[in-house]
């Protein structure tokens, strides 16, 4: 897939992983099943497309009610935006 041009400034930020609603410089990788500590997620992995490493994954499915919010949504990990 190819790169969006803009970030959701509004985003929401956790202590390891901040989350946008649109994407910047990344492809999504094939979707997968994955045990998450808040249930059960379809998730597709995110790379970044200068270095092709894993940044964070994409939510497209939750399986529990209360989790459908963050379908839609990327999660960037901290670790891997800084140097």
């Amino acid at each position: 897939m190819g790169a969006s041009t803009a970030v959701d400034i509004a985003a929401v930020t956790w202590l390891s992983v901040m989350s946008w609603s649109r994407r910047v410089n990344v492809s999504v990788g094939p979707l997968e099943d994955r045990m998450m500590t808040t249930g059960k997620h379809a998730v597709a992995d995110i790379f970044c497309n200068s270095c092709q490493q894993v940044v964070g994954w994409k939510y497209e499915v939750a399986y529990e009610k209360s989790q459908k919010y963050k379908e839609g949504k990327f999660i960037l990990e901290r670790y891997a935006l800084l140097p």
